[in-house]
């Protein structure tokens, strides 16, 4: 299995970073999908420096825009769409923990979630609503009756964390990654 770092090494070869385009670059593959403030925040970078780079990497196809609500988020052209919208997904620490646990805890209802993840049950609502639209969560009724949620592709959340983990670890991921390799 290939890391972030064989990519990076492959994708970069020889070439020099120091160059502010290249931290651009460097930044975007260890860290896809960030927005414009956060990659100026993270670089230290103004605001036409920033877009002067970025402009340049998009027209040379080595990154690529994406809108997400309000952002726009930035990722490497080899990421395909649907892996750039869960980890849009996953880099939103609501539905982050909701999907991790989930993907750990599969076909569980409303209740637990909420009492889990000590959500309200309409800010949970509108969440999973947004999960289940895009296809990264699927309710079904279990066999007492009740509305269950599980995540559509588990091994596909697990591959995107582990992936990316430096991108987004935090406790929840901690313990999904433990719950996960152990089975």
């Amino acid at each position: 299995m290939l890391t972030l770092l064989d990519i990076q090494a492959s994708y970069f070869g020889e070439r020099n970073l120091t160059d502010r385009r290249m931290q651009v670059e460097a930044l975007l593959l260890r860290f896809p999908g960030l927005h414009f403030r956060e990659i100026k925040r993270r670089l230290n970078l103004g605001n036409g420096t920033l877009e002067h780079h970025l402009r340049a990497l998009t027209r040379s196809g080595i990154i690529e825009p994406e809108r997400d609500g309000q952002f726009v988020r930035f990722y490497p052209s080899f990421i395909l769409h649907d892996e750039r919208r869960l980890i849009s997904i996953l880099r939103q620490s609501r539905l982050r923990e909701i999907v991790t646990f989930l993907s750990s805890n599969p076909k569980s209802n409303r209740a637990a979630i909420v009492q889990e993840l000590n959500l309200s049950s309409s800010t949970l609502s509108w969440h999973l609503a947004r999960l289940e639209q895009i296809g990264i969560v699927r309710r079904e009724k279990n066999s007492d009756g009740l509305t269950c949620f599980t995540v559509t592709n588990p091994q596909e959340v697990f591959r995107i964390i582990s992936t990316y983990k430096l991108s987004v670890l935090d406790k929840v991921i901690d313990g999904f990654l433990d719950t996960w390799e152990h089975l």
